[in-house]
């Protein structure tokens, strides 16, 4: 009976923390920051969307960002699918005048899986059509 006790207490313990909502591919990583942006009234001049390349700006270039009111949303090994699935959260919802958008180097390195050039434009077009039909300019590195 002890043991079946024992037993039972650690298939309890293993799935509960399985219920646990995981956010593996950081989806939401700025979703604190963003309930802050939409709060002020201060219109964000660009949101640069991307992968590490873009993550990476806001160390190396944070006085450019903040001078220019320029938001970073870039997260380190995200491809163009998982982008997508934040670009309201990340983008339409902070209503900026433009937005950058940089990505496709992870899908070609098939970070969550074989990618086709016509999936990644598809998703980056997507994108693109989100943010103009928003009235947000579109860059497209």
């Amino acid at each position: 009976m002890k043991y079946a006790t024992v037993k039972l207490f650690f298939l309890l313990m293993v799935f509960s923390t399985m219920a646990k909502a995981q956010d593996w591919p950081n989806l939401a990583r700025y979703r604190d920051a963003n309930e802050k942006i939409k709060q002020d009234k201060t219109k964000t001049a660009a949101i640069f969307m991307g992968d590490s390349i873009t993550d990476g700006w806001i160390n190396s270039s944070s006085d450019f960002f903040s001078q220019n009111n320029y938001l970073d949303r870039g997260i380190s090994g995200q491809t163009s699918p998982q982008m997508l699935v934040r670009f309201r959260a990340d983008v339409l919802d902070l209503k900026p005048k433009a937005v950058v958008i940089l990505c496709g180097i992870n899908d070609i390195a098939g970070n969550t899986g074989p990618s086709t050039l016509k999936m990644i434009e598809d998703n980056i077009m997507s994108m693109a059509q989100l943010a103009k039909a928003s009235n947000i300019k579109v860059v497209i590195c």
